[in-house]
């Protein structure tokens, strides 16, 4: 099996990113890293400034088809879950080679064939545990996305909102956790979709997002604000602010913010929990070990980013196997570019 970077590797043709932003800087250190030479960056045209981007200057998309021809490979060196954007990207696919690279959104190891190879038995493992058959086919495209950054993979199963929501039997859920709430959006769906809830306990470390969070949900009496960051621990956590949807642990800008990390399980107050969304930046196992306890004692829903980090997509389903072997698991994602989206649905 040949993955992403030896395909580029071989390529006689220009290879030219498309976007200028974090994502791109990581795409190029993969590349130098590897010995790949890369010959230039485009920008959608709103973006394109006059400006210069790792030493090469930011062409517009019409120029980068005189400057290399149509025959250039191009890497979506950004991430969008918004329908015009990934129209334009099956646009640029219909004329030119097109690859969505796969790299940690929150560091760590590459996804490439060596680390495909050193994981392959525990990549097997954790696919044993899917319960579906499309669930096995989806965490097989995943896989073959992160390997080969060929886009046909992210686009063959796709779910709606409202499917994962009845996957995860939403309508009998009462006491909820939302790990990594943002600004209150996934609060305020559950708001919406479970007729019989009682109480969200949201749990948010990002200053700016908190605000948003406590603004927005201000009007029903359900969601329970907590600013704090989910943790296995109780201790103050440093924080690097980033550009993106919240606060890293690391990377991001040189600004930093302390948070006081807190287990979720000291925030249920004895109440049973029915469901536990984690999506918190690539901490996902701190914020597991932090409810633990309700995991194996209430065996809440669960629906857990898969994403973050390369190993995601196995090593917290084989977690999640380990604390409560009785949970029925399953795959689901919402269309994204490159392979992000990808959530484990685990039912008692």
């Amino acid at each position: 099996m040949t993955d992403l970077w030896q395909t580029l590797k071989m390529t006689d043709k220009p290879i030219v990113l498309y976007g200028t932003g974090d994502g791109a800087d990581k795409i190029i250190n993969v590349l130098e890293s590897k010995g790949i030479n890369w010959d230039g960056v485009f920008a959608s045209d709103g973006f394109v400034r006059n400006r210069v981007f790792r030493g090469k200057p930011v062409l517009s998309y019409k120029d980068a088809v005189k400057t290399f021809g149509e025959d250039m490979v191009i890497l979506i060196a950004f991430g969008s879950s918004l329908p015009d954007v990934i129209e334009r990207f099956f646009a640029l696919a219909s004329k030119h080679t097109v690859y969505a690279p796969d790299v940690p959104v929150a560091g760590g190891e590459l996804f490439d064939i060596d680390f495909y190879n050193k994981n392959i038995g525990k990549i097997n493992q954790a696919r044993g545990l899917f319960t579906s058959e499309q669930s096995k086919k989806l965490y097989d495209d995943m896989i073959m996305a992160k390997l080969t950054g060929e886009v046909e993979y992210l686009t063959r199963i796709l779910m709606t909102d409202g499917e994962i929501f009845d996957m995860l039997g939403a309508e009998n859920f009462e006491y909820t956790l939302d790990l990594g709430a943002y600004n209150g959006d996934t609060a305020l769906e559950l708001v919406d979709r479970c007729p019989k809830l009682k109480t969200v306990i949201a749990v948010e470390p990002d200053e700016r997002n908190f605000k948003k969070l406590c603004f927005n949900t201000v009007l029903t009496k359900k969601v329970e604000p907590h600013f704090n960051a989910a943790w296995d621990k109780k201790e103050v956590l440093t924080f690097t602010k980033g550009g993106g949807r919240g606060i890293h642990r690391k990377g991001g800008s040189i600004k930093t913010i302390e948070v006081m990390g807190i287990p979720a399980d000291e925030l249920t107050e004895g109440r049973r929990i029915d469901y536990v969304k984690i999506d918190v930046e690539g901490e996902e196992r701190n914020a597991i070990l932090g409810c633990s306890e309700t995991i194996v004692k209430d065996s809440p829903a669960l629906r857990i980013a898969l994403y973050h980090k390369s190993a995601d997509i196995f090593e917290i389903p084989l977690m999640i196997h380990t604390l409560n072997p009785d949970y029925v698991f399953n795959l689901s994602r919402t269309l994204s570019f490159p392979a992000w989206d990808i959530d484990l649905i685990a039912t008692p």
